[in-house]
């Protein structure tokens, strides 16, 4: 059972690249909010101290949706001009 969960974070660090840019907004929007970002690094904390190769893949997961997020001033850029 563990393996299919080590699977299933390898696949979607794969997939965060090649996703539409409404989903990298949903994804960016879930994971800039203060009190998100506060909790998701406590869910990451907490499995690293239980099972550290879970803890590292969503960590890597974390970082990834961090580098891939769309900032919402790009959105504006062309209305304004």
């Amino acid at each position: 059972m563990i393996y299919f969960i080590y699977v299933l974070l390898i696949l979607l660090i794969a997939f965060i690249p090649n996703l539409n840019r409404q989903n990298k907004t949903r994804l960016s929007i879930l994971v800039n909010n203060n009190i998100s970002k506060i909790l998701i690094l406590l869910v990451i904390l907490f499995l690293l101290l239980e099972d550290y190769t879970l803890g590292l893949l969503l960590l890597i997961l974390y970082f990834t949706i961090l580098i891939y997020k769309l900032d919402s001033i790009e959105g504006f850029q062309t209305y304004f001009n």
